[in-house]
């Protein structure tokens, strides 16, 4: 998997694809950095901006991988990848220079959610985990997403939401 550097934006020809490609991205990178305290209290908005840039180019990127159905070690080694990658090319835009596990989860998650919903992509292997499906997870512990950065805890929530699933996909 490459960096966010490398990344190559998907292209969108259609005005309204491209309008409703850029609302998506938009939505989740509200629903990312809103609550998350995502930044250090000395970004600058020159390096507030690039973060967003790349975490943007970096969904666009990962998208391809999502045309098929992918596994559950696939898709959370590239929530890694999509933390470390973020952390090491925008440490100083970062609170404790580190684009934590559960913030990088929530955006991809939330990402092919949406392209799943406005039918670009098939039904994405995991949901976005943040406190409102938290909280509904039988024995989970009750994490703060925003703080998660431990893939072994993510998977914790991957398995309760899977019993509470039942039959229909995570992402339903």
């Amino acid at each position: 998997m490459t960096g966010a550097a490398s990344c190559v934006v998907p292209k969108v020809d259609n005005p309204c694809e491209r309008f409703l490609h850029n609302q998506v991205l938009a939505m989740v990178l509200q629903a990312t950095i809103q609550r998350a305290a995502i930044y250090s209290a000395t970004a600058t908005d020159i390096e507030r901006i690039a973060f967003r840039r790349a975490l943007r180019r970096t969904l666009d990127a990962v998208e391809e991988h999502y045309t098929r159905p992918v596994s559950d070690e696939e898709h959370i080694a590239r929530i890694v990848n999509i933390a470390d990658s973020i952390s090491r090319e925008h440490r100083n835009a970062l609170r404790q220079g580190r684009f934590r596990f559960g913030p990088a989860q929530k955006a991809l998650n939330l990402y092919l959610k949406y392209q799943w919903c406005i039918g670009r992509l098939p039904v994405p292997p995991h949901c976005p985990f943040d406190r409102l499906v938290i909280d509904t997870l039988p024995e989970a512990a009750r994490l703060a997403w925003t703080q998660l950065d431990d893939a072994e805890q993510y998977r914790g929530l991957v398995a309760a939401a899977r019993t509470l699933a039942g039959h229909r996909s995570l992402a339903e």
